[in-house]
């Protein structure tokens, strides 16, 4: 824990101190790559997940719930279908969620998405481009609401105009893309998007969303992807794009690598520094200096060759199930040391806040979780537990055991009472702490996110439909202090701890 604790505090002012800081220290990144990678910085819109109550320690049961709603509506948006010999997932025909017919999956500039941000056009528009692994369209969305980051094509002098429609009320042209940490531009086709003025869905922000799904099937948009462009103009070499999270509202996207390198050097550097026990001769050094000639001098060339056998040091998983999202296999949950589950389905989705496990999972972990209860209706979607006692969880895939959001015993952990597995204190002076890992009703006829167990709730229906039955979802919070890597090429998914 010590390590990462000093890891986090050298890489989040190498990434975010300034725009000198943030441009020369992307730019040292690159330099410990083999191949072009693209590193973009991204953040999650309106800071870190808040469950808590404003200016309390006490979990907001309503919020939470609130989100958990949001949550299982995005899951709602796909249905299953017989492809071939293959089952897939398709957005659904009329209208995405019960929307009006046109509406693309992806929401634009939503609060509690991450994002990153690309310039376009010449003169350079910037725009923010939210990242949706549940989808695998891109497009950029021009509404006439003064919200969002919005791209004028008026304005661009290499904006070139197309006559193809990919998609109702979307245009294909093709702009100029700029990537300064590659020091390089190259035109980029993209859907164009603009409501009709009679739509409600002209009132809302402008800006942009990159699909990150594995498969074509849930594609929309008779359009390239982004991925595919820039493998075509050999910006990147590799279909495979990483995510590491640094906090709860920072972290890297790295498009065709990943930020392995960067990240070993650190944690060398922090090993060298603990193992000689007394201040370091150069502490005066900055974090830059420190990138920069650990990339330069001694451990050039190991790095480009642990960097060319990119694969090692990652534990990979398969993806499975209906073609479409990132689900893999689950191989245990552990809880103390104990394992208590094995076998289970997981949906890796960064944007939601939550660890959702469906209800006999749930009910299986918490048992194994001493003095922990459920709560009661409206709120049993939730389970509280010791404070004092949060239990130590661990997630196993590739015969590999990862933490998941361990905390340390103790009252208060980081800030929070319960740990980072806790959502926050149940009531006013409880000793009783809210899980992060949530029961989710997705994918069961009779249940809903309002813990109407037993009843045809509104709505159930459409979530039995979408093969989430028995299937976990690993959230945000399991990132941190574990990176991912998504090959597209071999479908699988990697993870390591950092």
């Amino acid at each position: 824990m010590l390590l990462l604790t000093y890891l986090l505090l050298v890489l989040l002012p190498v990434l975010f101190l300034s725009r000198r800081t943030h441009a020369s220290s992307l730019q040292i990144l690159q330099s410990l790559d083999d191949v072009p990678v693209l590193h973009l910085t991204i953040s999650r819109r309106g800071g870190p997940f808040e469950s808590l109550a404003p200016g309390e320690e006490i979990a907001n049961l309503t919020h939470l719930g609130e989100e958990l709603k949001k949550v299982e509506d995005r899951f709602s948006l796909t249905r299953r279908e017989v492809k071939g010999n293959k089952l897939v997932r398709k957005a659904k025909a009329k209208g995405v969620g019960g929307n009006e017919v046109g509406v693309l999956m992806g929401e634009v500039a939503g609060v509690g998405k991450w994002y990153t941000k690309i310039s376009m056009g010449e003169p350079p528009q910037e725009i923010e481009v939210d990242l949706d692994m549940l989808t695998s369209d891109f497009f950029v969305l021009t509404t006439t609401s003064r919200m969002g980051s919005k791209y004028d094509d008026y304005f661009s002098k290499t904006n070139r105009h197309s006559n193809n429609h990919p998609f109702p009320r979307c245009s294909l042209p093709t702009d100029t893309f700029h990537f300064p940490t590659l020091r390089t531009s190259a035109p980029l086709a993209f859907a164009h998007c603009r409501p009709s003025r009679s739509s409600s869905a002209t009132l809302g922000a402008s800006g942009s969303v990159l699909g990150l799904a594995p498969s074509l099937h849930l594609s929309q948009i008779d359009s390239p992807t982004l991925l595919s462009q820039l493998l075509d103009k050999r910006i990147i070499q590799r279909p495979i794009f990483s995510i590491m999270l640094i906090n709860g509202q920072e972290g890297v996207l790295s498009i065709g690598g990943t930020s392995a390198g960067a990240v070993e050097i650190v944690i060398q550097r922090t090993k060298d520094e603990l193992d000689r026990l007394a201040p370091p001769d150069n502490a005066h050094e900055t974090p830059d200096n420190i990138l920069s000639k650990r990339s330069s001098h001694s451990l050039a060339a190991p790095m480009q060759g642990r960097e060319s056998a990119w694969q090692e040091g990652w534990r990979w998983s398969k993806v499975q199930g209906a073609e479409g999202w990132w689900q893999i296999l689950l191989q245990g949950v552990w809880v103390d040391g104990s394992k208590v589950l094995k076998n289970q389905p997981v949906v890796v989705d960064i944007n939601t806040p939550f660890i959702l496990a469906p209800p006999l999972a749930a009910k299986a972990f918490y048992a194994s979780v001493s003095g922990s209860l459920q709560l009661p209706v409206p709120h049993d979607n939730f389970y509280i537990f010791p404070c004092l006692n949060p239990p130590l969880a661990d997630f196993e895939f590739d015969n590999w055991r990862f933490p998941a959001m361990q905390g340390g015993k103790g009252a208060d952990w980081f800030g929070m009472p319960g740990g980072r597995f806790s959502l926050g204190r149940y009531k006013e002076g409880s000793g009783y702490c809210v899980g992060a890992i949530v029961q989710t009703a997705m994918g069961v006829k009779h249940g809903g996110a309002n813990g109407e167990e037993g009843k045809n709730v509104k709505g159930a229906g459409e979530l039995a439909g979408n093969g989430m039955r028995d299937v976990w979802v690993i959230g945000e919070g399991f990132f941190r202090g574990v990176g991912a890597v998504f090959d597209f090429k071999e479908q699988r998914l990697g993870f390591r701890t950092w």
